[in-house]
Order: C-alpha cells, then structure tokens, then sequence
C-alpha cells in the first residue's frame, strides 16, 4: 500500500523479493547479486542495514565475488548514534563494533559510502558515517487546526495530544495517556496510525471513562491525511526509550505543533534548537508535566519558533547517496 500511495506519480519500477521483515544479510546480499546479475546495476541502496552489518562483510563478499563490474554499494544506518556523551559507554559500544563492521565491509569492498540519521541541528558532516539530517516536511500546518477539525470530525471543545505513526509498545500509548490523564486538562489522547495487535488489546481492556478519552484513526495513512491528524493536535508526544532523530518530530516540526519528548538525547538536542517543545525524564509524572507546560503554554512553550534551517527530502537522499551540489555521483568508487 506505500509503494502504491508514495510512487503513483512516478516511473519507477517495484520488485518485492523478501518473504519476510528485516531479512539477514546473507539472505540481502544474495538476492542484490541475483537481481544484479538480470540487469546491469550501478547502484544499490541498502537501508535500515543494522542488523544485516553484523555478517555484511562476509556475506556480501561471498555473493558479489563474480559480478562485473560491481555496483556502487550505499549503506545507510537507522540505529548509528552520531553525537554522544564521554560518558554514555552503552551508545559508544554500539558505535564502536558497528565502526568496526563498517571498516571490515570497506576492506572487502562490499560497502562504498555510509550514512545514518542526525538531528536537525546537526551541523557536522560525519566522516566514517555521513550524517543525514532528518527531513522536516508537513503538508498541513496548526494555523488551520480548527479547518481540519471540522474535516476530520475531531472534537472542537477538546485539547488533543498525538501519537503518529505506526502505534505500537516502543510509542508507550499506555504511559502517555496515564500522564494525559495526570496533567487534570481537558485532553484526549489522539493515535493516528497502524495500531498493532498488542495496543488493540489494550484499548480493549481500557475501562469506558478512559477509552472515551481515546481517539483512534487505525490503518496505513497517506502523507496528506497523517499530516491533517498530526496539525489538528495541541501536541505531539515521543516518549520512546529509542536514540536518534524522529520523523514525526520534523513533520510536527513543520506544522508548528510543539513536542514533548522522553528518552533521546538527539530529540532533546532538536527541540532545545528550535525551541519547538518540552524535553523530560522517561516517567509519567515528568511527561504530564511537560504537557501540562505545554497546553497551559507556561512560559511561551507552546509557540514553535523554529531557529533551524530545515532539511529537505532532496538533501536527505543526496546525503545517502553521496551526490555534490549538483546532484552529481562522484566517479570514485572509494569509501571516502
């Protein structure tokens, strides 16, 4: 259904060769060199390649032995963090053995460019990883969010805090609407986005007074729609134990909406920049005080004024995929 919705208006051409979600990279390797090997390829993409860089090195290097020439390998990193503390040695391993992984699949030369995702704010460009700086693109924006409440049917006499995307454990539905609940304001809870099994059983188990105060737009939204949910909120909250930057984050970003954010450093960092929301400790009694600051706009924070030049979707791929300012592949095949 996203191949269908994101690429209608374009030429390009889908092949769904992978049985499963996240496959190896064995199995990732095998089937690039398959596909290699019915058509000349100069480039390959490969995203979200976290877990798949554990045997890359090898495993790449096995199935690409007899292609010729080889192609240009991009490897993009969703999970690389870019900036860290000293002190955070949980995060410096993580970045440490995936630096490792990386150098290992440059020897073998199945690895010619990498990148990964960077906040907002990011000014460096990375060196053994490039940093990509996360988009921030809204098509709808708050100044309409009355307009768009008629449209969608979302009541009017309500404050409502948002959770967007695919709605699942890792967004913490239950922790956000017990501080909804605490902040004592007229707010409900709006989730916009696939609602997995799990958060489905467990709005099923929501007793009446608190699943009225649940507002549920389930299933895949296009871009258009997800943004008219996300602009008709008061607030957007990520209160996700996962580093690094958010989508979501930049389309809120864009559409003016202030955030409250809980467990990352990088989310932090972005709203500290541009002055877009609240950043708290990972418990409810923080989150519901920061919506608490946030909808009752104690000291200005519920204005966003973004001191940021945004990054584009078009400067994001040419990030990944190594072009100039003149969208120009470089000839060199060499990692740096």
């Amino acid at each position: 259904e996203e191949f269908r919705v994101h690429l209608a208006d374009s030429d390009l051409a889908v092949h769904e060769d992978f049985a499963g979600f996240a496959p190896g990279g064995r199995e990732m390797a095998t089937q690039i060199a398959r596909f290699c090997r019915s058509r000349r390829t100069d480039t390959v993409v490969v995203m979200d390649g976290d877990v798949a860089l554990k045997t890359w090195w090898l495993s790449a290097a096995r199935a690409f032995r007899q292609l010729r020439p080889r192609p240009r390998v991009l490897y993009f990193l969703t999970r690389y963090p870019a900036r860290l503390a000293p002190s955070d040695f949980a995060h410096w391993r993580i970045r440490i053995a995936k630096g490792v992984l990386l150098v290992l699949a440059t020897a073998t030369g199945t690895i010619n460019r990498a990148s990964g995702f960077a906040g907002r704010e990011e000014k460096h460009r990375g060196w053994l990883v490039k940093r990509a700086r996360d988009p921030a693109r809204c098509t709808a924006h708050s100044t309409d969010r009355a307009a768009i409440r008629e449209e969608l049917t979302l009541p009017t006499d309500r404050r409502l805090v948002g959770i967007f995307g695919g709605i699942n454990v890792r967004k913490n539905p239950p922790m956000v609407l017990e501080a909804v609940v605490r902040t004592g304001l007229p707010v409900d809870l709006l989730m916009a986005g696939p609602v997995d099994e799990q958060m489905h059983a467990w709005l099923d188990d929501l007793d009446d007074s608190l699943r009225k105060r649940v507002i549920v737009a389930d299933g895949f939204l296009p871009d258009e729609l997800l943004d008219k949910y996300l602009a008709a909120s008061d607030v957007v909250a990520l209160v996700m134990n996962l580093e690094g930057p958010s989508g979501i984050q930049g389309k809120a970003l864009a559409a003016g909406v202030p955030v409250v954010t809980a467990g990352s450093r990088t989310r932090a960092r972005e709203l500290s920049a541009s002055h877009s929301g609240v950043a708290t400790e990972f418990n409810v009694g923080d989150v519901a005080d920061g919506l608490r600051r946030v909808l009752t706009d104690e000291g200005g924070c519920a204005t966003v004024r973004p001191g940021l030049a945004l990054p584009t979707h078009e400067s994001f791929a040419a990030t990944i995929l190594g072009l100039d300012q003149n969208h120009r592949a470089p000839r060199s095949r060499r990692f740096w």
